[in-house]
């Protein structure tokens, strides 16, 4: 459901109660019930009393007659109490304003924050993570972190492999070695050297480390078992071997993760992107702890929208020291973006800072490399524009504000019982609140209860509201009576149904007539036909309203429908 259509239903459940409160606060009662006493013109002269439906304002008549769009009563139009006042304006008496629980707040400065809920999911951090694969073909003997979940520290052992082709591997590195100690006292000594290091780098590239090198050339024993050590400290999270298993070179032998650092990717709408920024803090709550806020910050931006879902990914950097954020976990993320005066959101405080292109959450204040991949880190475009020094942002109370989605109002008390109508220019809503950015000033008193009552009475007393920008005394078919019309459209189902709700006789009688003489409107645009008899004839009209103005010169409407 739409926000006009809500706003209509609500607008319709008020119209009544606007009219019975506002024909009761405005009209003194005497002993014969409530008197009605006529409106006067600027020149003493008695005004018309003109009638109307409360639940269809823009129907108008001059006299009591019920509403030919529902059959509700139709009740009189009260002048408000301010006598000539503009279009835009109304007056209530004291009473009116007790009745109506009229209540204002101030337009005010103050910090506004645009907040953005979303929910997202716990995924490892990419870049914390290993991908531990087999060096060289053999047999698996020993498996040392033998099950999913185990934490292991860099440099622990996980697995000894059995392999031929590693031992004799060592056997020609040794047997190099001990050449080239052989010809240090010949003049051969570099061709040596380079054989040395030659095989020293082949079994390097198999993993095996300086240390175990070392203590071959020490011990002159081939080992036949290379051992597979941690290269970062972390979680195994999936395990691939078990004993005897016979592995072949690349192979997967563990995946090892840093659960110190998780990402949690939230999913943001396309509308909602531009209070993203990378930089942001982020407050993130899970279900196992929902009072316990944790920190976060934006760390990535995808480029690439879900054509699905209208949503962009992005990932939010969190430091886990307790692991208490689980991979595969869903959590909400509350993200508050400070508002500037003019309704944009505020700097994340990145900008004219350096960044990491490949690595955008390593962020430095000066000029150097990255940590991580040793790229020069790059400067963040823009300058920061914190609201630290900047002045309060000019707002209104969002209960005063009434919308359709496309078009916004609020009412200004003027003086005590005077109320304005007044469009102001409005940021995004933040919270409870309006960004002001025109048409109010600081100081205004804005109407927060009761506002859709004084808005039912705008339109009941014709002047422009909520759903009628420019007022309701129009639409009826009734105003200007003799004035040249606009060829009448051909009947659609709507009329072609109240015309069969009469007698097959009378239906007949109304489609050969086809119109109104009165508004000259098509018979059953404004509901079932009303029939009425001049003599012996018979003739249709567009509603009972219509009547007296037949009665006034029969012969000129006979003379009328004999022409057409």
């Amino acid at each position: 459901m739409t926000i006009r259509t809500l706003a209509t239903l609500a607008l319709g459940l008020a119209l009544g109660a606007a009219t019975t409160w506002y024909w009761a606060a405005n009209r003194a009662p005497t002993s014969g019930g409530v008197h009605l006493s006529p409106a006067m013109n600027s020149n003493g002269s008695e005004k018309p009393q003109v009638w109307t439906c409360s639940m269809h304002p823009q129907i108008r008549m001059d006299h009591f007659d019920i509403c030919p769009l529902c059959g509700m009563d139709l009740t009189p139009v009260v002048e408000d109490a301010g006598g000539d006042q503009p279009a835009t304006q109304l007056r209530l008496s004291e009473q009116a304003r007790r009745m109506a629980r009229v209540a204002t707040a101030e337009v005010k400065r103050q910090r506004l924050f645009k907040e953005l809920r979303t929910v997202g999911r716990v995924e490892l951090d990419e870049t914390r993570t290993a991908k531990i694969a087999a060096w060289i073909d053999g047999r698996v003997d020993k498996v040392y972190a033998d099950f999913p979940g185990t934490p292991v520290r860099k440099g622990e052992h996980l697995v000894s492999i059995y392999s031929p082709e590693l031992v004799s591997a060592q056997e020609e590195y040794l047997t190099a070695y001990r050449r080239e100690q052989e010809l240090r006292q010949n003049s051969r000594l570099a061709s040596a050297v380079s054989l040395s290091a030659s095989a020293r780098k082949r079994l390097q590239l198999w993993g095996i480390t300086d240390a175990q090198l070392d203590e071959l050339v020490r011990t002159g024993k081939s080992q036949t078992q290379m051992t597979v050590y941690a290269p970062i400290g972390g979680t195994v999270i999936e395990k691939y071997v078990r004993d005897g298993q016979y592995v072949k070179q690349g192979d997967p032998l563990y995946d090892i993760a840093d659960l110190g650092h998780v990402w949690l990717i939230i999913e943001v709408y396309e509308s909602e992107l531009a209070w993203v920024k990378p930089g942001q803090p982020v407050e993130v709550r899970i279900e196992s702890q929902p009072n316990r806020p944790l920190p976060g910050v934006v760390g990535f931006i995808e480029p690439l929208l879900n054509k699905a879902s209208r949503t962009v990914q992005v990932r939010v950097v969190m430091e886990n020291p307790g692991q208490t954020l689980k991979p595969g976990m869903y959590a909400e993320a509350l993200l508050r973006t400070p508002i500037l005066p003019d309704g944009t959101p505020a700097s994340s405080g990145l900008e004219g800072k350096y960044v990491c292109p490949m690595h955008p959450y390593v962020v430095s204040d000066k000029p150097g490399d990255c940590g991580v991949c040793n790229m020069p880190l790059e400067r963040v475009p823009g300058e920061p524009n914190g609201t630290a020094e900047q002045p309060g942002v000019l707002a209104v109370p969002a209960d005063a504000v009434l919308t359709t989605g496309r078009r916004q109002l609020v009412y200004v008390e003027k003086e005590p019982g005077v109320y304005q109508l007044v469009e102001p220019k409005l940021g995004p809503r933040a919270g409870d609140w309006y960004p002001v950015l025109g048409s109010l000033e600081e100081g205004d008193r804005v109407v927060v209860r009761g506002n859709f009552l004084l808005d039912s009475q705008f339109q009941v007393t014709g002047k422009p509201s909520l759903l009628y920008p420019h007022g309701s005394t129009g639409g009826t078919g009734h105003e200007g009576h003799g004035e040249p019309r606009a060829k009448p459209k051909e009947p659609d189902a709507k009329i072609l149904a109240n015309l069969d709700k009469l007698p097959p006789e009378d239906r007949e009688a109304a489609k050969a007539q086809r119109t109104c003489p009165i508004t000259d409107g098509l018979l059953g645009s404004m509901g079932k036909p009303y029939k009425m008899m001049i003599g012996n004839q018979a003739l249709f009209l567009c509603c009972k309203g219509c009547e007296g103005k037949v009665r006034k010169d029969p012969d000129a409407v006979l003379k009328k429908l004999r022409n057409e």
